[in-house]
């Protein structure tokens, strides 16, 4: 199963992205199956208390997530998928894998902007030319895959 994990968390990334790039939200269902592959890989795994350090970093992600959805408009949907996300990277990754969320989602941000400028489109189906927002997943998909493929 391990080895099928960043298979089927890239899959999960990609199609949040997608999502919500198209809707504006992310389904309840799909951020609930980064802790469903997680569940599976600790019922497979020959040593389960070796992800016990991950289930506390994804602890303190869900934590600052909270305090991020109440004060900075971070949705529910992003703490979740981030939160499943963080069960899967590595402690020695994790420093890396925050780094590039943090300029993913500045330089999303401006490029989301200008794109918008250029191409907005006011009776567009997709939310991301409808209106000047960030969806988190872009910046938290882009992190994990770097995490699973890149570092």
């Amino acid at each position: 199963m391990a080895a099928y994990a960043p298979f089927l968390m890239s899959l999960i990334l990609i199609a949040a992205m997608v999502i919500e790039m198209r809707d504006g939200r992310l389904p309840n269902l799909l951020t609930m199956l980064p802790f469903v592959v997680f569940m599976a890989l600790i019922v497979t795994a020959p040593d389960p208390a070796v992800f016990a350090g991950r289930l506390v970093g994804a602890a303190m992600v869900f934590v600052v997530g909270l305090v991020l959805f109440a004060v900075a408009g971070f949705g529910a949907g992003a703490v979740k998928l981030l939160t499943g996300l963080a069960l899967f990277i590595p402690p020695e990754d994790a420093l890396a894998t925050f780094a590039i969320f943090i300029v993913t989602m500045f330089a999303g941000t401006f490029i989301i902007l200008q794109l918008h400028k250029r191409f907005a489109a006011q009776g567009s189906k997709w939310v991301i030319l409808n209106k000047r927002v960030l969806p988190m997943s872009l910046p938290i998909g882009i992190a994990g895959l770097c995490a699973f493929w890149l570092i």
